[in-house]
């Protein structure tokens, strides 16, 4: 199997856990960036009157759906040219952007999810098992180890659903692993992994931007979908791919220009 991005190990990794930390993927200077930027989107959204789409809104922390709509440097990072080669390695040729938040996990705030899984479909393509989905987080601040981490419980995307473990509280459960992590780590997971969001005990906000993608012959998921002005951006046949502007067709000459 050609890999476009990751090595055998971290496909390997991706195959036994679900998910796949990549440290330092941005630098501090575009860390410095997205953070003034974000700033920048929550005083426009605010404006605007802090609305949210029903589909996409989350309780106990700060979010804007759609955040590739602000400012064009989110835009770009939808097509982060090494991000594009790991899709490549986990789902294929052909993908969608189906949506995208900007999330801020104030200081002392509970839980806004419960375990779950993204997805409860499991997918073949071409004789490979692919992912329904998979997103990525790019977390913008340190996550302290009780600074309402993503969690994963590794390998739970082999697990049938009776075979999960039950909890009351999300930071009960058996065996799941913090992403406790440094500001320019990005972190993608396997839909199918069971996650959670944990309480944020810390005095930190966690700060992070998220992508969601799936196989092309699914589309953005409504309250998601891009605006006129944004399709008029779309100027690569890979930006328009990632919009759903395109057919359901593989080409890797997308990934060229």
């Amino acid at each position: 199997m050609k890999l476009h991005e990751l090595t055998v190990e971290q496909m390997l990794s991706w195959e036994r856990d679900g998910y796949l930390v990549l440290e330092q993927f941005l630098s501090p200077e575009e860390v410095n960036k997205y953070n003034r930027e974000i700033d920048k989107a929550f005083e426009i959204w605010r404006e605007r009157g802090g609305h949210n789409p029903e589909t996409g809104q989350l309780r106990h922390v700060d979010q804007i759906c759609g955040i590739i709509e602000y400012d064009d440097c989110f835009l770009e990072l939808m097509e982060h040219p090494r991000m594009m080669n790991i899709l490549r390695d986990v789902i294929g040729d052909a993908f969608v952007m189906i949506d995208n938040d900007v999330l801020l996990k104030r200081p002392h705030t509970e839980s806004h999810t419960h375990w779950h899984r993204d997805t409860g479909n499991l997918l073949y393509m071409n004789e490979k098992k692919v992912p329904f989905m998979a997103k990525v987080f790019y977390f913008l601040s340190d996550v302290p180890y009780n600074g309402g981490c993503l969690a994963f419980l590794p390998g739970s995307m082999h697990m049938t659903n009776d075979r999960l473990p039950k909890v009351e509280k999300p930071e009960e459960m058996p065996g799941h692993v913090r992403m406790n992590v440094k500001a320019g780590t990005a972190v993608i997971f396997h839909g199918y992994t069971y996650h959670s969001a944990l309480r944020n005990e810390s005095e930190v906000t966690r700060r992070s931007l998220v992508y969601n993608y799936a196989p092309s012959f699914l589309r953005t998921w409504p309250g998601y979908e891009p605006s006129e002005a944004l399709k008029t951006k779309a100027d690569t046949k890979l930006r328009q791919m990632l919009l759903g502007m395109l057919p359901w067709y593989a080409d890797p000459g997308v990934f060229d220009a």
